[in-house]
Formats: structure tokens, C-alpha cells, sequence
């Protein structure tokens, strides 16, 4: 026959479903919590996009000013003297179309001294956009010495250029597309530059005076 402490012990034991898992009320619980927090992310993430693209738009405007900013530097200290390697008899001093020019200016070739160098801007496509490239050519050097080249911005959309003519006599200035007086500098370029690699097109236009052409 069973004692009566033994007796007592198993009707004072616990089931064993009662000593795991969880009640329905705890499961409710922690379905609210996670729901909760779910809507708490996707709030966060619906207000960091817009955040991320006016990020990416104010990026874009900086990069694409600076670059407007630094030909603007480029032209202000355009000389009116003669390319060389070109015909001397032709005296050419300014040769430009839509998107590529050649002049005669100051270019920074070390930390803390500027040089005069032949200068020749041109763009050169690639299929994700447009890299607009600087060539210098040293104008005190050998012919065979090797022509600096470099990137001044990569990715573009498009590069457009526009020349106005220095005001005459008899004719008012006007822009023109592509410049005919050679032998001359404009008094102003006016760049154009647009790129499409964030969400949105960004586009500047900006108008470099050249105190030489006026």
C-alpha cells in the first residue's frame, strides 16, 4: 500500500503542461509589441526617404557648382595670346563649339604656383554618361613633353556651351553656339551642365565672364 507521504508528494506534483510554453494572453502581448514596432520602422523608413533624396539633390548641386565654379575660374584668367602647335600665321586664341573649348590660361601645376598653359576642355561619353576632361599643355616645354590630362567631373548628363560676342559699334552682343572669331575671346561663356544620377535631373547653368574678352 502507498504511504501517506508518498501519496502526497504525487498529488503535490505539477503536470507537465503547465510548465512550459506561453498563456494566450502573453502570446497577445507579444503579437501587440511586434506589430508596434512594425509600424514604428515603417514610419522611420517612409521619412528617411525623402531625407535621403534631398541629400542626394544637395550633393548633386554642390558637385555640379564646383565644377561650374572651377571653369569660371579658368576663363577669368584667359589670355588673348596665340595656341601653339597651331598655325602661327592664324594667331588662334579661342576655338569652341557646344561642348569643347581651347585657350590660353592660368592653370594651377603645383600646390602654390599657377603656370600659363594651353587648355583644352572636352567631354568624352561613356555608356553610364559624360566625363568633361581638362588637357594642359605646357606652352614653355618641348613638343614631345607629355600633355596633363584629368577629370573634372564624371557622370554627366550633357555640357553645353555658349559664347557671347564682345558688344560692337553697330551690333548688339548675342550668344552664339559655336565661336567664329578666332583670333578674339569672348567676354562670357555661358555652362550649362546637367546630370542624372541621383532620382532627380540637376541642372546649373552659370555665366563665366572673361574680363580679357571685353
Amino acid at each position: 500500500m502507498m504511504t501517506l507521504n508518498a501519496h502526497r508528494a504525487i498529488a503535490g506534483r505539477r503536470p507537465d503542461f503547465q510548465e512550459d510554453g506561453f498563456t494566450i494572453v502573453e502570446m497577445l502581448v507579444a503579437l501587440c509589441i511586434t506589430a508596434l514596432l512594425s509600424s514604428l520602422l515603417a514610419v522611420a523608413i517612409l521619412q528617411l526617404r525623402p531625407m535621403q533624396r534631398a541629400t542626394d539633390a544637395n550633393e548633386a548641386d554642390t558637385e555640379i557648382g564646383a565644377t561650374a565654379v572651377y571653369l569660371q575660374r579658368l576663363l577669368s584668367n584667359a589670355r588673348p595670346l596665340a595656341l601653339i602647335g597651331d598655325d602661327p600665321n592664324e594667331k588662334l586664341v579661342f576655338v569652341a563649339e557646344r561642348s569643347s573649348m581651347r585657350f590660353v590660361s592660368l592653370a594651377r601645376v603645383e600646390s602654390d604656383r599657377s603656370s600659363l598653359r594651353d587648355i583644352e576642355i572636352v567631354t568624352r561619353s561613356r555608356d553610364d554618361g559624360i566625363d568633361l576632361i581638362q588637357r594642359n599643355r605646357p606652352r614653355r616645354m618641348p613638343s614631345d613633353t607629355p600633355i596633363e590630362e584629368f577629370t573634372i567631373s564624371a557622370g554627366l548628363s550633357s555640357v553645353e556651351f555658349q559664347f557671347l560676342t564682345s558688344p560692337g559699334r553697330t551690333t548688339e552682343p548675342e550668344w552664339l553656339d559655336r565661336w567664329t572669331d578666332k583670333e578674339a575671346l569672348p567676354s562670357a561663356v555661358r555652362i550649362k551642365l546637367s546630370a542624372g544620377r541621383f532620382s532627380d535631373e540637376t541642372i546649373i547653368e552659370w555665366i563665366a565672364a572673361i574680363p580679357a574678352g571685353k
